[in-house]
């Protein structure tokens, strides 16, 4: 139900999604539909055995109390598989709007929170692109359209009825809950397109839209914290949707920044040359040597005797060390022991953003084992904001 880029390729989503195939992998193939490739993850097994039993265990005998327990299960093994098929019908939307554009659609894949559609490239236009993310919560609203006509024309057939029902209520909330403007959910692509229309900066809106998407996660997971503490069981569905779309919402956050690092490496963002220390120097010297330039490296290399990496150290690190001590404990000393996030001049900066994030941040560059540069997260968002401004600027 969002879209997104998974290898260089866009991705729909439905109840949010990711870059890439789904957070457990490929599926089993289902064939094709409409010229596209299908896949299901086992988790939708698992998904559709946990709504058969809430079916038959709580909306069937809340819905028509004097029916027998073999009709609700009867009941419930027809509609969850059809669910299913509605969550399909939503991704297949997806798909032949995008080809209606001229946009390829690498693969379909079903899992247990919905589904992810592929695309092999990008919308050309905001209209385009709000027009695909649209196809597939307006799908889902028409789905639920038709199944509660159909639920009051066979409303002498209660059981049947009542299944209807809950088909159009599911998929009814379904596209109202894609059209959450937050990225990766449809939603978020409508705002993404929005906003792309209206300032002619789709990288820009795409960041915008994945912002909100990180909010709108956060709320989520709230909810669905607060509906656990207070006994409903399915706040922990709530949290892990949440989560879900918080975890798409960074990673299309990464995706717009690689955009804007692509072609450039780690020798245009690091800055060159940073002041480095011998290992063996105590924390006074350092203070002593340290230069007013210096103090915005973020991260000091540090290099045993014979010039090469061995650590590195932080301000914030030597300011907790006691002032009787400073004179007397050496800078490897206060190093940690984990190893250091390391990187070279060569390396294209779009695949340092999502280790950059999970270490802390810094990396320090090294040309043949030996510091000559530092490259901090901040280097990368200042570089990438100015390409943006340059790629708007001229047009392009």
């Amino acid at each position: 139900m969002s879209i997104g880029k998974a290898d260089g390729r866009a991705v729909h989503p439905a109840t949010g999604g990711a870059r890439g195939d789904t957070p457990f992998g490929a599926g089993a193939p289902l064939g094709r539909w409409f010229g596209v490739p299908v896949r299901a993850h086992l988790s939708v097994l698992v998904a559709m055995a946990l709504f058969a039993v809430l079916i038959a265990t709580v909306e069937m005998p809340a819905t028509l109390p004097d029916s027998s327990v073999s009709s609700y299960w009867a009941a419930s093994v027809v509609m969850a598989p059809l669910f299913f098929a509605t969550l399909l019908a939503h991704e297949v939307a997806h798909a032949v709007t995008a080809r209606h554009y001229g946009i390829r659609v690498r693969r379909i894949t079903l899992w247990m929170l919905g589904g992810l559609t592929e695309l092999e490239g990008e919308a050309p236009d905001p209209r385009a692109d709000a027009v695909i993310a649209a196809a597939g919560p307006a799908t889902s609203l028409a789905i639920g359209a038709v199944c509660a006509a159909s639920a009051w024309l066979t409303s002498g057939w209660t059981l049947v009825s009542a299944a209807l029902n809950w088909l159009a209520g599911i998929n009814v909330l379904l596209g109202v809950f894609n059209l959450l403007p937050g990225a990766p959910l449809d939603g978020g692509r409508i705002l993404r397109a929005t906003l792309w229309w209206r300032g002619h900066d789709r990288e820009a809106a795409a960041a915008k839209a994945a912002r909100a998407g990180r909010i709108l996660g956060m709320i989520l997971v709230g909810l669905g914290v607060v509906e656990v503490f207070a006994g409903a069981v399915l706040g922990l569905w709530t949290a892990l949707i949440g989560w879900f779309i918080l975890n798409g919402a960074a990673t299309e956050g990464y995706a717009v920044r690689a955009e804007s690092l692509a072609g450039l490496t780690v020798r245009d963002a690091m800055t060159a040359t940073p002041q480095v220390f011998p290992d063996w120097s105590t924390v006074a010297e350092f203070f002593a040597r340290i230069s007013p330039d210096a103090a915005r490296q973020g991260i000091f290399p540090l290099i045993d005797i014979d010039g090469g990496l061995s650590g590195a150290v932080t301000l914030p690190m030597l300011t907790t060390i006691a002032r009787d001590r400073i004179a007397t404990t050496r800078l490897r000393d206060v190093s940690p022991r984990q190893a250091l996030l390391t990187t070279t001049p060569a390396q294209d900066l779009s695949a340092l953003l999502l280790p950059l994030h999970l270490r802390g941040g810094i990396a320090i560059v090294l040309d043949q084992g030996h510091p000559v540069g530092v490259v901090t997260d901040g280097d990368l968002a200042r570089l990438a904001a100015i390409a943006r401004g340059r790629s708007t600027a001229t047009g392009a």
